[in-house]
């Protein structure tokens, strides 16, 4: 690999409750939800250009490199008004699934920012950069924080919660993707439907209560999706037959399913169990960042 100046892991989330409550004008939903990053990550490369180019380089068949990706637009949000600097190379090496609930995209986004916050010496804050993240996805400021957080209005207004430092998840993924959009569609405000306290699970956050937490696991999404997707269901039923999983939900709009386990050593008994099942499969811990910058 040539020498990069910076390396930023971009760490992927879950959510651990998700409950859609309305629709803006501008087409945007309002949701509740409690955010975790999670271990698995993406690493970014940074380099300065000797020119004012932007260029992205990724393997990864299904990501963009060009000025559709958001680790792209993330750094062209800040240089563009910078003439006197120079541009930069982007590399990604993807390991978090693409399109998979897991915010991988909105995960680069904020490593890029606050990379190239970093590589430049643009002195802007944590605050500085979420308030910019939000003009690239509802999901980056939160990936910027990192830890654990509740989000209101599309996910941008957050309430930083204790992380669960010391927690393990399986993950598994199908393989294929479930569009965002057409999984918010199917939602009807109108009805009413038994769920979970948001409010609740924040507590239990609070309190470290393992137990209560993996039971008030929610998800207003997996009606529309595991209907329609038997695969994503059949993930959900195997990883709740399991032994030692302890609560079980698909993360955002899915495709992935995890399950919050026991400990370490039955996180990776499980991966190793359903490593033939999935397309996907991986023990990870929760993290207490978003983005690490070494």
């Amino acid at each position: 690999m040539a020498t990069f100046d910076l390396r930023v892991q971009a760490h992927a989330k879950i959510n651990l409750y998700l409950d859609i409550i309305g629709k803006r004008p501008d087409g945007y939903h309002e949701i509740e939800t409690i955010f975790h990053s999670i271990g698995l990550h993406d690493e970014i490369y940074l380099r300065k250009r000797t020119d004012r180019q932007i260029t992205v380089h990724c393997e990864h068949p299904h990501v963009p490199c060009d000025p559709r990706n958001l680790a792209y637009r993330a750094a062209k949000l800040l240089l563009d008004d910078k003439p006197d600097l120079s541009g930069v190379e982007i590399m990604i090496l993807k390991r978090i699934p693409v399109a998979a609930g897991l915010g991988g995209g909105s995960a680069d986004a904020a490593a890029v920012l606050c990379g190239v916050n970093a590589l430049f010496d643009l002195g802007l804050t944590q605050r500085d950069l979420m308030q910019l993240g939000v003009q690239l996805g509802a999901d980056v400021p939160f990936c910027i924080l990192g830890g654990a957080a509740l989000g209101r209005g599309i996910g941008e207004i957050l309430t930083p919660l204790p992380p669960m430092e010391e927690t393990w998840i399986l993950l598994a993924n199908p393989g294929f993707a479930i569009s965002t959009a057409w999984v918010y569609q199917q939602i009807n405000l109108s009805l009413t439907v038994p769920k979970k306290n948001v409010t609740i699970l924040a507590r239990c956050l609070r309190n470290g209560e393992f137990i209560n937490i993996a039971r008030h696991l929610y998800n207003g999404l997996e009606v529309p999706a595991l209907s329609k997707y038997p695969a994503v269901a059949k993930i959900k039923a195997k990883l709740n037959k399991y032994p030692s999983s302890c609560g079980v939900l698909m993360s955002g709009s899915g495709a992935t399913v995890f399950a919050l386990m026991q400990n370490q050593v039955q996180a990776h008994r499980a991966a190793l169990n359903f490593e033939n099942d999935f397309v996907f499969c991986s023990a990870t811990p929760m993290s207490s960042v978003g983005v690490r910058i070494s």
